[in-house]
């Protein structure tokens, strides 16, 4: 029962660390991009590769200390980490650079294309994870449903007539620019039926930047509460530690009287 009540424990908080690290661990990875991807297109002077290198091996050391801590805290640790490989590929991959194997130009750049790989994979599942817990994911991909569907409709309703948008590329183009709220004016329809098309795209720009300044609050209203279930996690881990001595006392002293009794 008790390393039950410990998993569960451990479990509560590694979503904890999870919720309080992955934003700003995503901003790290978005950084790590182009730290990575420059060096393989430009060649740069020794002084900026020496300041790069310097700067990925200090984000590297925030990886690093971050994957050590949530692996202590998964229940099953492998099956962890053979999930979450992207982020054993940004801590490992350094280690093979003093490798004579790897000293060659062609080897480096395959470790920095991996590297990139990697990074690019924690920000996918990062993204991925943090509009799937504010129920973003459905709505965006029902927003580009719309402007393509609606692209293509404009392109059939305007096409015959004096307006510019007779063709699918910029008739997306307008579509992108309406369900934004940008509206450049650039383009218009002159048909009834495209700007009722017009419309309703403006209606779900409008609702679309509700709902996400929506979740935004919401966001910082999870954060104060993760940080009341810190608090309530540490008063049950001292609860479990008086709990943990009392059954020692017990235990003990039954031991003593079973030892007098004989």
């Amino acid at each position: 029962m008790t390393s039950l009540f410990r998993a569960k424990q451990d479990s509560a908080a590694l979503d904890a660390f999870t919720r309080a690290t992955e934003l700003p661990l995503l901003i790290l990875a978005i950084a790590m991009v182009p730290l990575i991807a420059v060096p393989l297109v430009v060649d740069l002077d020794a002084g900026v590769e020496r300041a790069i290198l310097a700067v990925d091996w200090m984000i590297w050391a925030i990886f690093a200390l971050e994957l050590g801590i949530r692996s202590y805290l998964a229940p099953a640790r492998v099956s962890y980490l053979a999930h979450h490989w992207y982020d054993v590929v940004i801590v490992a991959i350094p280690f093979l650079r003093p490798l004579r194997i790897v000293r060659s130009a062609r080897a480096l750049r395959l470790l920095r294309g991996v590297r990139l790989v990697g990074f690019s994979g924690r920000i996918h599942a990062t993204v991925l994870t943090v509009l799937t817990r504010h129920r973003l994911d459905y709505a965006l991909a029902s927003a580009l449903t719309v402007v393509f569907a609606s692209a293509a409709l404009i392109t059939r309703f305007e096409r015959g007539t004096d307006s510019s948008l007779d063709d699918f590329g910029t008739a997306l183009w307008w579509s992108a620019v309406t369900v934004t709220t940008v509206g450049y004016g650039d383009f218009s329809p002159t048909t009834a039926a495209g700007r009722g098309i017009a419309v309703l795209l403006m209606l779900l720009g409008i609702g679309l930047f509700s709902l996400v300044a929506a979740n935004v609050a919401a966001f910082f209203v999870t954060e104060q509460e993760d940080e009341q279930n810190e608090i309530l996690l540490s008063e049950i881990r001292a609860l479990r530690e008086k709990v943990d001595s009392l059954e020692r006392v017990l235990v003990s002293g039954r031991a003593s009287a079973d030892e007098s009794d004989h």
